[in-house]
């Protein structure tokens, strides 16, 4: 198998965890748990920062709910720019409320075809297009919720929106993990001392396609190695001393790594 490799370089920590963030982002929560109660100032910035904030359905209940377990001021957060999704599990009273709201925007996507997570991307397109907003980053809080399905349809929103966002970062943010995909080329992941020197897992996912990789900076290395599902997965890893982790890979794959030493 040949390919034309092409290199990306990531930081994904860099932004993510500064207390100025200086990437054009937009946030979108997912009709998932919110599991940052230990580290709330963390998603509170992550949405005041936002460019771009988007509640997907029920996740806009989730969200109030969250802000109030932890005691935020509902004055001091914006509300969302975009709501958007099926509207089934959102409660009516909530849905009124912010029809009431003049910077709301809610646009009611029926489509059964497709899961909510990828219609709101191709929603957030739509309104980045409205408003003249270019992003590179697009961060979703989607925490596993104890259904294996949703969060396999989950992943693969990763693999169907490089198809129409394919210039600007998709990462999926849970209480613990962050989780990206890697088109296939060439990769550089830089991530900061603290991280490697924690020795937390990563994980590199070979989701409906085998794909020969090779790798520096992890513990266990791959040597133009085939990962695939029904052979070999590189899961529990971890990284090798080095604060850049090289990947080389023929098919996209999915890179997911613990954040919880920095949160």
């Amino acid at each position: 198998m040949s390919f034309e490799p092409k290199l990306k370089n990531w930081a994904p920590c860099a932004n993510l965890f500064s207390e100025s963030k200086t990437n054009n982002y937009a946030i979108l929560i997912l009709n998932t748990p919110i599991n940052f109660s230990f580290n709330p100032s963390f998603v509170v910035r992550l949405w005041k920062q936002a460019k771009v904030r988007v509640t997907v359905d029920g996740g806009t209940e989730r969200w109030l709910t969250w802000l109030t377990m932890n005691k935020e001021e509902f004055k001091d957060i914006p509300h969302p720019d975009l709501i958007t999704g099926d509207m089934d599990s959102i409660n009516p009273v909530v849905l009124d409320y912010f029809k009431q709201i003049k910077t709301t925007e809610i646009v009611t996507t029926p489509d059964q075809n497709e899961i909510d997570f990828l219609k709101a991307l191709k929603e957030l397109l739509t309104y980045c297009g409205a408003h003249s907003m270019k992003l590179d980053t697009i961060y979703v809080l989607a925490d596993t919720c104890g259904r294996l399905d949703q969060v396999m349809a989950n992943l693969n929103v990763l693999y169907k929106a490089k198809y129409f966002w394919n210039d600007v970062d998709i990462f999926q943010i849970a209480s613990s993990s962050l989780s990206w995909l890697l088109d296939e080329g060439i990769h550089e992941i830089h991530l900061p001392q603290d991280l490697i020197n924690s020795e937390d897992w990563c994980a590199l996912l070979p989701i409906g396609t085998p794909s020969i990789v090779t790798t520096t900076g992890l513990k266990w290395n791959l040597d133009n190695t085939t990962l695939e599902f029904g052979g070999l997965i590189s899961t529990s890893n971890t990284y090798g001393g080095s604060t850049s982790i090289s990947i080389k890979n023929s098919s996209p794959l999915i890179w997911s790594m613990s954040i919880e030493s920095l949160l």
